[in-house]
């Protein structure tokens, strides 16, 4: 019910009612309408029909499921959890990304990212729930990516456990390319120390290669604000809706992924989509980076 504190304001006010109006329609008190309002508590479930035909919407509308849906929610976690990690704070990672996936529970790259901020902390206990994450995303059907990928944040895992058999056991199940096994039983090897095995998590976490079902735009910056102001957000979903999905029901446009780069220039913006690199290149004007991004989206969706 992540929209329903504020559809519940904003449906009142178009209906020129107070809360002292909705209360007595209800049969409920002024403070109950105020809480809801605030988001300091729900209303019963059993209200909500009523509160939906008051309004003269539908439920859905009311929670606010087509915002819930919205690929664009899943894009600002990825971008606020990206960040948080670069900055340091692991904790505050986590805790973004524990909070995507009690909105989207079954979206396994919010579980891997989860996973690797988990394994980077490195505590027992959240080395735990890493571990069932990752065998958790391994026990559905991911695709090829998020699984290879997966596999190899355990074999870590196991490595900070004092697991080495299961963490060899797990690298050796990778393929050849990508997160491949021979770079992670390279690394398995040398027997490496726990900053070592970090900087492998992190490397994993900003992954370089090309990810076959994930656009990755990278900006210079912490260009959030700008990345708002210029509704970049807003005309990506606008792309990804206008193009549709293909007969087995996946978006012909691939998930899109913006965040923070510090190895790029200030200015310098990348997107990448498989092993191209269709935009790489530093831009004078905000707005001239967000055109291009969304004309080369639209080209990708065709």
């Amino acid at each position: 019910m992540l929209y329903l504190s504020e559809n519940l304001k904003i449906l009142r006010k178009k209906m020129d009612m107070t809360q002292e109006d909705v209360s007595e329609i209800l049969g409920v008190s002024p403070q109950s309408v105020s809480k809801w309002e605030r988001g300091d508590t729900y209303p019963d479930i059993t209200l909500l029909p009523s509160l939906a035909n008051l309004y003269n919407t539908s439920i859905d509308s009311l929670i606010g499921m087509e915002k819930i849906n919205d690929d664009k929610a899943i894009a600002h976690a990825f971008l606020e959890g990206q960040k948080l990690l670069r900055d340091g704070n692991s904790t505050g990672a986590a805790d973004a990304f524990s909070k995507a996936l009690k909105t989207y529970p079954n979206d396994e790259s919010l579980m891997l990212e989860l996973a690797l901020v988990l394994a980077i902390d490195g505590k027992t206990e959240k080395l735990g729930k890493a571990e069932i994450l990752c065998e958790r995303i391994l026990s559905g059907n991911p695709s090829e990516t998020v699984m290879c990928t997966a596999r190899a944040v355990l074999c870590y895992i196991y490595l900070k456990s004092g697991k080495k058999e299961k963490a060899v056991e797990s690298a050796q199940s990778l393929p050849h390319e990508a997160v491949c096994r021979f770079t992670v039983l390279a690394e398995i090897e040398k027997d490496p120390g726990i900053d070592d095995i970090n900087t492998c998590l992190r490397g994993i976490s900003f992954r370089d290669n090309a990810e076959h079902d994930i656009i990755v735009i990278d900006f210079g910056l912490d260009l959030l604000p700008m990345i708002e102001e210029g509704s970049l957000l807003d005309k990506i979903s606008e792309v990804r809706e206008k193009a549709g999905k293909d007969k087995s029901g996946q978006h012909k446009l691939p998930m899109i992924r913006v965040r923070d780069n510090t190895d790029l220039l200030p200015d310098q913006v990348r997107l990448r989509h498989y092993s191209d690199f269709p935009i790489d290149k530093q831009y004078v004007d905000f707005n001239d980076a967000i055109n291009e991004i969304i004309k080369v989206l639209t080209q990708i969706a065709m």
